[in-house]
Protein backbone atom coordinates (compact mmCIF):
# COMPACT_ATOMS: atom_id res chain seq x y z
CA UNK A 1 0.00 0.00 0.00
CA UNK A 2 2.88 2.38 0.69
CA UNK A 3 4.91 1.85 -2.46
CA UNK A 4 2.90 4.01 -4.93
CA UNK A 5 3.09 7.00 -2.62
CA UNK A 6 6.81 6.51 -2.08
CA UNK A 7 7.50 6.30 -5.80
CA UNK A 8 5.88 9.68 -6.43
CA UNK A 9 8.70 11.37 -4.56
CA UNK A 10 11.81 9.36 -5.36
CA UNK A 11 12.79 11.92 -8.00
CA UNK A 12 13.60 14.40 -5.23
CA UNK A 13 17.14 14.08 -3.95
CA UNK A 14 17.48 12.88 -0.35
CA UNK A 15 13.75 13.14 0.51
CA UNK A 16 13.79 10.46 3.21
CA UNK A 17 12.25 12.57 6.01
CA UNK A 18 9.47 13.91 3.82
CA UNK A 19 8.75 10.40 2.58
CA UNK A 20 8.51 9.32 6.19
CA UNK A 21 5.83 11.91 6.84
CA UNK A 22 3.85 11.25 3.66
CA UNK A 23 4.02 7.49 4.15
CA UNK A 24 2.48 7.92 7.57
CA UNK A 25 -0.54 9.71 6.12
CA UNK A 26 -1.34 6.87 3.73
CA UNK A 27 -2.16 4.62 6.66
CA UNK A 28 -4.87 6.94 7.95
CA UNK A 29 -7.41 6.80 5.15
CA UNK A 30 -9.72 4.27 6.80
CA UNK A 31 -9.73 5.95 10.22
CA UNK A 32 -12.28 8.61 11.20
CA UNK A 33 -12.37 8.45 14.99
CA UNK A 34 -11.16 11.51 16.89
CA UNK A 35 -9.30 11.26 20.17
CA UNK A 36 -10.02 14.11 22.58
CA UNK A 37 -7.23 13.86 25.15
CA UNK A 38 -5.02 10.99 26.18
CA UNK A 39 -1.49 9.69 26.44
CA UNK A 40 -0.02 8.67 23.11
CA UNK A 41 0.46 5.04 24.20
CA UNK A 42 3.62 3.04 24.81
CA UNK A 43 6.38 3.85 22.31
CA UNK A 44 6.76 0.11 21.71
CA UNK A 45 3.43 0.29 19.87
CA UNK A 46 4.68 2.96 17.44
CA UNK A 47 5.79 1.94 13.95
CA UNK A 48 9.40 2.23 12.82
CA UNK A 49 10.64 3.54 9.49
CA UNK A 50 14.30 3.43 8.46
CA UNK A 51 15.85 5.76 5.89
CA UNK A 52 19.63 5.54 6.23
CA UNK A 53 20.73 2.61 8.34
CA UNK A 54 18.86 1.70 11.49
CA UNK A 55 18.83 3.68 14.72
CA UNK A 56 18.95 1.68 17.93
CA UNK A 57 15.82 1.81 20.10
CA UNK A 58 15.64 0.97 23.78
CA UNK A 59 12.19 0.94 25.39
CA UNK A 60 11.89 1.19 29.14
CA UNK A 61 9.87 2.62 32.01
CA UNK A 62 10.92 5.57 34.15
CA UNK A 63 8.75 5.81 37.26
CA UNK A 64 6.14 3.70 35.43
CA UNK A 65 6.22 6.10 32.47
CA UNK A 66 7.03 4.68 28.99
CA UNK A 67 10.27 6.06 27.56
CA UNK A 68 12.31 5.42 24.44
CA UNK A 69 16.01 6.01 23.92
CA UNK A 70 17.01 6.51 20.27
CA UNK A 71 20.70 6.16 19.40
CA UNK A 72 21.84 7.39 15.99
CA UNK A 73 25.28 6.70 14.51
CA UNK A 74 25.38 8.24 11.02
CA UNK A 75 21.86 6.88 10.64
CA UNK A 76 18.32 8.13 10.17
CA UNK A 77 15.13 6.41 11.31
CA UNK A 78 12.08 7.28 13.35
CA UNK A 79 8.91 6.11 15.06
CA UNK A 80 5.42 7.24 14.14
CA UNK A 81 1.93 6.80 15.57
CA UNK A 82 -1.23 7.05 13.49
CA UNK A 83 -3.91 8.73 15.58
CA UNK A 84 -6.37 11.51 14.89
CA UNK A 85 -6.42 14.17 17.58
CA UNK A 86 -9.21 16.73 17.72
CA UNK A 87 -7.38 20.03 18.13
CA UNK A 88 -10.57 21.88 19.00
CA UNK A 89 -10.79 19.76 22.16
CA UNK A 90 -7.14 18.97 22.84
CA UNK A 91 -4.78 21.42 21.13
CA UNK A 92 -1.86 21.11 23.59
CA UNK A 93 0.91 18.62 22.92
CA UNK A 94 2.97 17.79 26.02
CA UNK A 95 6.22 15.84 26.13
CA UNK A 96 9.69 15.63 27.65
CA UNK A 97 12.95 15.01 25.84
CA UNK A 98 16.68 15.14 26.43
CA UNK A 99 19.76 14.70 24.25
CA UNK A 100 23.31 13.48 24.73
CA UNK A 101 24.84 16.20 22.53
CA UNK A 102 24.15 18.53 19.66
CA UNK A 103 25.71 18.22 16.22
CA UNK A 104 28.67 20.28 15.12
CA UNK A 105 29.37 22.42 12.04
CA UNK A 106 25.95 22.06 10.41
CA UNK A 107 24.01 24.62 8.39
CA UNK A 108 20.60 23.54 9.65
CA UNK A 109 18.62 25.45 7.03
CA UNK A 110 20.25 23.49 4.19
CA UNK A 111 19.59 19.93 3.04
CA UNK A 112 23.11 18.92 4.06
CA UNK A 113 22.52 20.22 7.60
CA UNK A 114 19.08 18.78 8.26
CA UNK A 115 20.12 16.61 11.25
CA UNK A 116 18.91 16.93 14.85
CA UNK A 117 19.42 14.99 18.06
CA UNK A 118 15.69 15.26 18.80
CA UNK A 119 12.64 15.98 16.66
CA UNK A 120 8.90 15.73 17.25
CA UNK A 121 6.64 15.91 14.20
CA UNK A 122 2.91 16.61 14.08
CA UNK A 123 1.15 16.14 10.75
CA UNK A 124 -2.23 17.25 9.47
CA UNK A 125 -3.94 16.43 6.20
CA UNK A 126 -6.94 17.92 4.40
CA UNK A 127 -6.85 15.36 1.59
CA UNK A 128 -4.89 12.55 -0.07
CA UNK A 129 -2.47 14.67 -2.12
CA UNK A 130 1.00 15.86 -1.06
CA UNK A 131 0.07 19.56 -1.27
CA UNK A 132 -2.73 18.90 1.25
CA UNK A 133 -0.25 17.82 3.94
CA UNK A 134 1.15 20.25 6.52
CA UNK A 135 3.73 19.40 9.16
CA UNK A 136 5.37 21.01 12.17
CA UNK A 137 8.78 19.73 13.23
CA UNK A 138 9.75 20.73 16.77
CA UNK A 139 13.51 20.31 17.17
CA UNK A 140 16.34 20.53 19.65
CA UNK A 141 18.36 22.82 17.42
CA UNK A 142 22.11 22.71 17.20
CA UNK A 143 22.42 26.51 17.30
CA UNK A 144 19.25 28.31 16.12
CA UNK A 145 17.65 30.77 18.52
CA UNK A 146 14.97 29.25 20.75
CA UNK A 147 11.55 30.13 19.36
CA UNK A 148 12.82 30.66 15.81
CA UNK A 149 11.17 28.90 12.88
CA UNK A 150 12.10 28.24 9.25
CA UNK A 151 10.90 26.17 6.28
CA UNK A 152 12.36 22.72 5.99
CA UNK A 153 15.02 22.80 3.24
CA UNK A 154 13.22 20.03 1.35
CA UNK A 155 9.71 21.51 1.34
CA UNK A 156 7.77 24.51 2.60
CA UNK A 157 5.03 22.11 3.70
CA UNK A 158 7.15 21.41 6.79
CA UNK A 159 7.98 24.21 9.24
CA UNK A 160 10.78 23.75 11.75
CA UNK A 161 10.50 25.26 15.25
CA UNK A 162 13.45 25.36 17.68
CA UNK A 163 12.32 24.65 21.25
CA UNK A 164 15.74 23.96 22.74
CA UNK A 165 19.11 24.89 21.33
CA UNK A 166 22.78 24.31 21.84
CA UNK A 167 24.78 22.63 24.57
CA UNK A 168 23.56 24.42 27.66
CA UNK A 169 20.88 21.90 28.68
CA UNK A 170 22.17 18.67 27.16
CA UNK A 171 21.70 15.68 29.46
CA UNK A 172 18.71 17.37 31.15
CA UNK A 173 15.07 16.51 30.72
CA UNK A 174 13.27 19.40 29.05
CA UNK A 175 9.46 19.49 29.22
CA UNK A 176 7.42 21.29 26.57
CA UNK A 177 3.82 22.26 25.99
CA UNK A 178 2.84 23.51 22.53
CA UNK A 179 -0.53 24.67 21.27
CA UNK A 180 -0.37 22.75 18.00
CA UNK A 181 -3.47 24.39 16.57
CA UNK A 182 -1.99 27.84 17.10
CA UNK A 183 1.42 26.77 15.78
CA UNK A 184 -0.15 25.33 12.61
CA UNK A 185 -2.13 28.50 12.02
CA UNK A 186 0.95 30.67 12.55
CA UNK A 187 2.98 28.50 10.18
CA UNK A 188 0.46 28.01 7.38
CA UNK A 189 -2.08 30.81 7.73
CA UNK A 190 -5.22 28.81 8.46
CA UNK A 191 -6.89 26.95 11.31
CA UNK A 192 -6.70 23.15 11.40
CA UNK A 193 -9.12 21.02 13.37
CA UNK A 194 -7.07 17.85 13.71
CA UNK A 195 -3.72 16.20 13.41
CA UNK A 196 -3.32 12.69 12.01
CA UNK A 197 0.19 11.49 12.85
CA UNK A 198 2.75 12.02 15.61
CA UNK A 199 6.39 11.09 14.90
CA UNK A 200 9.75 11.27 16.64
CA UNK A 201 13.19 11.05 15.10
CA UNK A 202 16.88 11.33 15.95
CA UNK A 203 19.07 11.53 12.86
CA UNK A 204 22.76 12.06 12.11
CA UNK A 205 23.19 10.67 8.59
CA UNK A 206 24.04 13.98 6.91
CA UNK A 207 26.55 15.06 9.52
CA UNK A 208 28.14 11.60 9.89
CA UNK A 209 28.08 12.12 13.66
CA UNK A 210 26.43 10.44 16.66
CA UNK A 211 23.62 11.51 18.98
CA UNK A 212 21.16 10.04 21.45
CA UNK A 213 17.67 11.36 22.11
CA UNK A 214 15.27 10.30 24.87
CA UNK A 215 11.49 10.87 24.73
CA UNK A 216 8.75 10.37 27.31
CA UNK A 217 5.42 11.61 28.73
CA UNK A 218 3.84 12.51 25.37
CA UNK A 219 0.14 13.36 25.41
CA UNK A 220 -2.44 15.87 24.21
CA UNK A 221 -4.54 17.91 26.60
CA UNK A 222 -7.09 20.73 26.64
CA UNK A 223 -4.72 23.07 28.48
Amino acid sequence: MLAPHFNLFFHYKNMRHILFLLMSFVLLISSSTFISAQALTDFKDWKQKNFVGNNQYKFSLEKDMPMVKISSNQTSSGLFLEKKINLNKSPILNWSWKVSNVLQSLKEKTKQGDDFAARVYVLTSTGPFPWQKKTLSYVWSNYQKIGSSWPNPYTGKVIMIALDSGKQRIGEWRTHQRNVQQDLEAAFGEKYDKIDVIAIMTDTDNSKQKAVGWYKNMYFSAK
